[in-house]
């Protein structure tokens, strides 16, 4: 739920503008209480102005994310992704704040997306979240009825629409023979779907707009910074390569089509 009624110790009337804080585009990782700040205001921002503060256990969270390198954007994604899954649910759910406690299983969600997305390069020490595994023609299923669904709204550059509609009937064929597949021969469509799933997203990336793809490296340089001395030229361009391709699929509601 993550939604506490009115005894919680909130605060109401409050604006990011007046709590001191940064831009985002400002917040450095290795800075623990200014990430925190960020992270409450951000907060108090999609609660529509209740002030949560960041104390006890609530804090030792964020502290412990920014220990491990979450980027902040990452943070708010997971954020976004708890609020917009309770107010689906419930349309009564902006009565009560937010508390960052509930938010803990969205934010490792995203951040381990992001991860999966920039590949090996990066290594914060934390591990991997169980999926919940399904079928693998029920998986199928589902993924091409969000690809349907992306396709039913405007394109925002032209050829984006080819690229979805190619792999839909890619998926369909790969449907039926997942309805027998066992074994090795599953074993193979899943090896399969990851290939399809990096074609699909460089043709995104290859086919989208300048200022698309310009606001996307921006966002992903910011991720990146606190890992960039870490890593080599080459893993950092294939790391930003595979990071904007991720915020693309995030901009676009796309699944990821290998994880099941």
């Amino acid at each position: 739920f993550g939604y506490r009624g009115s005894r919680a110790r909130t605060h109401l009337a409050w604006s990011p503008d007046r709590l001191g804080t940064p831009s985002y585009q400002e917040v450095d990782v290795s800075d623990y209480a200014e990430y925190c700040r960020a992270v409450e205001t951000y907060l108090c921002k999609k609660n529509r102005g209740h002030l949560i503060r960041l104390v006890g256990p609530a804090f030792e969270l964020v502290r412990r994310w920014a220990e491990q390198g979450l980027p902040l954007k990452i943070v708010m994604r997971g954020i976004d992704e708890r609020v917009t899954r309770h107010e689906a649910k419930n349309k009564n759910s902006r009565r009560y704040p937010l508390h960052i406690e509930f938010c803990e299983n969205d934010v490792l969600r995203a951040f381990d997306d992001w991860r999966r997305a920039v590949g090996s390069t990066i290594d914060v020490g934390l591990a991997d979240n169980l999926a919940t595994a399904k079928s693998l023609p029920k998986h199928l299923t589902s993924v091409m009825l969000r690809l349907t669904a992306c396709l039913m709204n405007p394109e925002p550059w032209p050829g984006l629409h080819v690229v979805l509609n190619r792999v839909v009937r890619a998926l369909n064929e790969l449907r039926e023979q997942a309805k027998t597949a066992r074994g090795s021969v599953r074993s193979d469509l899943l090896r399969s779907l990851h290939t399809l799933d990096g074609v699909m997203m460089r043709d995104i990336r290859v086919g989208a707009d300048a200022a698309t793809i310009k606001a996307a490296e921006a966002e992903v340089a910011m991720e990146l910074s606190a890992f960039r001395e870490r890593m080599s030229q080459s893993a950092y361009e294939e790391a930003t390569k595979l990071a904007v391709e991720q915020h693309l699929r995030v901009q676009l509601g796309l699944p990821r089509l290998g994880s099941i």
